[in-house]
This record gives structure tokens, sequence and C-alpha cells, in this order.
């Protein structure tokens, strides 16, 4: 029998999926817009801005030409060096100003220690694009070897060039950074494996009636389960044990994806964004006024985040972060089914917390969808609000610099007006706040006889 909730449920998923479906649309068109001035081969001028967004599109661009794109920095560098023993070659019959004609060799040979820097970062992204692309098993050997030279050179040019540096601070400190996130790849795969076993072997081990009841408790994983899967059957005079251990596993497993995510590059921005995303669940468990019971809490609202972590930890799982990049860049379809499957859990959220409002505050339906869409206005205020004070120029900036996501000259795209966002998320606060206060309809609160 088809109930009033599955309608609701199928209603949400399918709104879900057809929003996320024109997302997906709307941001193709965005990046066939941006990446119009990408160059298909690397600039012979510099170093290609390291940015995964970036790197992955001229791979994608230039893949057909693979061979020619390795070569290409060879031959450069055997001209470069033919140029510079001719200038060497002709130092002792030089007469005139031999101070220039010094420093006009100091340059040659500063140009072939940078082209040949560029040509093992190349070999470097192209190898390492193609084994994210195709798994590649040579291509994952190639690009650790040519990493390994890189870095050589890098140091070798910096040890050189302390005087007067051929590459700026924020170029080098950028290159770091890429050879950082390329190098926890492999650490990066195996704990995101582990992880999203973790997370389904809770989910697993939550099936009703899997594991043994402890007396009159049921497994705190069963809570996890019904919360994902069937919320209208919680009910407050439930008893679970192992609750608050389940609590902890979720905090750490919540926080540690977002580590993981962030190819443990970055400490700090996995810790803001993770807060900011508890904000709404700890905004509910303190409205919903169940004292004593907030590791319950907890499981039940974070529950529906779980199930966008397996997604997305799952892709992760695969080869690193940067693949599950390269694929929102540069995958059409992966593009449309991650959007669509990711509004899909975003419009199921809603609907769960929903539910999970009214059966731990009691209040009738009005009530507690305005304490989720408060939680939730409060969540875009304050993230709108640090945006706002900080920034939004500098924080993307300093988020590129940190994990390299899209290339740099998208930065300098106008954004959105955050007033507006911030205006329309207090609106929506304060009239979800006041429709909270004022509805004092609460449903009859059953009395627990344990």
């Amino acid at each position: 029998m088809i109930t009033r909730n599955r309608l609701i449920a199928l209603f949400v998923l399918l709104t879900g999926l057809t929003t996320g479906y024109f997302a997906s649309r709307v941001v193709h068109r965005q990046q066939e817009l941006s990446f119009l001035n990408l160059p298909v081969f690397y600039s012979e001028e510099e170093i290609p801005d390291p940015s995964t967004a970036n790197l992955s599109i001229v791979y994608e661009h230039s893949k057909e030409h693979f061979k020619e794109m390795l070569n290409q920095g060879s031959d450069a560098i055997r001209e470069a060096a033919r140029r510079r023993n001719v200038l060497i070659q002709a130092r002792d019959r030089v007469r005139e100003d031999p101070a220039a004609y010094d420093r006009l060799i100091l340059q040659s040979e500063e140009a072939v220690d940078l082209l040949r820097l560029q040509d093992y970062y190349s070999q470097f992204y192209l190898h390492y694009y193609r084994w994210l692309d195709t798994d590649d098993a040579q291509s994952a050997v190639q690009y650790r070897l040519s990493l390994g030279q890189f870095k050589a050179t890098l140091d070798y040019i910096l040890d050189k060039q302390q005087d007067d540096p051929t590459l700026s601070v924020r170029e080098v400190e950028g290159l770091y950074k890429a050879i950082g996130i390329s190098e926890q790849s492999n650490r990066t795969i195996r704990w995101a494996r582990v992880v999203v076993v973790v997370l389904l072997f809770l989910l697993v081990m939550g099936i009703p009636r899997l594991i043994r009841d402890s007396g009159h408790k049921r497994f705190a994983g069963a809570l996890y389960f019904n919360a994902i899967f069937r919320p209208n059957l919680i009910s407050t005079l439930n008893r679970w044990h192992s609750m608050h251990q389940i609590a902890l596993v979720l905090l750490a497993i919540y926080f540690f994806s977002l580590v993981i995510f962030s190819s443990f590059i970055s400490w700090s921005i996995p810790l803001v964004f993770g807060v900011l995303g508890l904000l709404p669940i700890l905004v509910l468990m303190g409205f919903t006024g169940k004292r004593g019971k907030s590791s319950a809490l907890l499981v039940s609202f974070m529950a529906p985040k779980m199930l966008v972590l397996i997604m997305v930890l799952g892709v992760v799982a695969v080869r690193g972060p940067n693949f599950f990049w390269c694929r929102i860049w540069g995958d059409e379809l992966f593009e449309t089914i991650f959007f669509a499957l990711l509004f899909m859990l975003v419009f199921r959220k809603f609907h769960v917390n929903i539910i999970l409002a009214r059966k731990w505050s009691h209040r009738n339906r009005v009530g507690s969808a305005a304490m989720v869409f408060m939680a939730t206005g409060l969540q875009l205020l304050l993230a709108g609000t640090l945006l706002y004070c900080l920034g939004p120029e500098e924080v993307l900036a300093s988020l590129n610099r940190q994990l390299l996501l899209m290339p740099a000259f998208l930065l300098e795209f106008p954004l959105l007006k955050l007033k507006w966002v911030m205006m329309g998320a207090g609106i929506v606060s304060a009239a979800s706040l006041s429709i909270f206060i004022f509805n004092r309809n609460r449903l009859h609160e059953p009395t627990s006889l344990i």
C-alpha cells in the first residue's frame, strides 16, 4: 500500500532528479563559456596554472596528441641548449661589454632550466591525468618518475636562483600544492575505501532485527537505518543501546571524510565546512526540546548526510579526489548523473528532516517544516556573513590555493551579490522562526512506560 509519506518521498526524489538535471545543464554551459580561452598545449612562456580544472581540460584537449605533447618539451630543451652552447663557445671572441654577454649566457642557462622544469611538469600532469582518465598502469609509473624529477629540478632552480628567482612565491606555492595533492592520491584512495566500507557496514548492521535486541533496547544502527529509509517509523518510545558510540563514529567519519576530500592538504577548510554543515543539525537538536537524547538526535539528523558521503567518497575511492573533480569538469554524463543524484538526496534530506523534526518535537507539519527551514536559513545566513566579511574574492582565492579546484581565471568572474543571498536567508529564517514561535499546536507526546 502506498502511503501519503511514500508519495511525498517519491515526489521529492523526482523533483531532485529534475532539478539536478537542469543544474548540470547550466553548469555545463558555464564551463563551455569559461574554457574557451584555455590553451590546447602548455605555454612555453610559463608553467600552466596547476589547478585541477585547468590541467584536466588541457589534457582533454590534447590527449589525441599525447606523444606530440610529451616530445614538445624535449624539442624545446634541445633548441635552448643549442643556443646556450653557441653563446658559450663564442665567449672568447667578445671584446666589448663582456659583463652584458655574461648576463646573456646566464639568461640562456635560466631558460634551459625553466624549460627542463616545464618538461618534467608537463610529463607529470599528462601521465597523471591519463592515469586518472584510463587507469593506465604505465602512466601511473611514469607520473611518479616525472614527479620525482620535477621536484629535484624545482629544488635545484630555487637554490640556484635565490637572489633573482624566476618563479614567484605564489607560483611555487601552487606547484608544491599540486605535488602534495598528487602524492596523497594513494593514501586518500585507501582511506576513502575504508570510510565507504564502514558506512555501508553500519547501514547493513542497522537493518531491523539483524542484530539481537539488548533487553528492551534496539541496536543504535537501527535508528541510523530507519532515519534514512523509514523515518516515519521512528518513535520516542524506543530505546537504543550503543547510541553514544554510533554518534561519535558518525561525527568522526563526517569530519574525516572532509579531510580525505581535501587530499590531506588542508585541515582548516574541512573544519570550517564541517561546522557549517553541522549547524542545521545543532539548531534542530536545540529546538526539539529533547534533553538527554542528544546522541539519538545527532544520529537521526546526520543519517541523510551519510548517503551523500557514500556517493562522493565512492567516486574518490576509485582514483582519488582529483578523479572526482576531473569527472565534474570534463565528463558530461558523470556531471549530469552526479548533480541529479545530489539534488535528489538534498531534497530527500529536507523531507526526512521535516519528518524527524515532527517525530522528535511532536509538533505539527507546519511547525516541523518551519524548524527545518529556519535551521537551513541560519546556516546560509552565517555562511554568507562570513563570506561577506572576509571578502568573496579573497575566500575563493584562498580556497583555490589550498585545494586547486578551479582555474585561476574563473576567480575573476563576477560573483553573485551576497547581500541578496543573505537577505533571502534572513527573510526565510525570520519567517520560519515566527511560524515556529507562534505555532503552538503540538501533537500528543506519548509517555514511555520504561
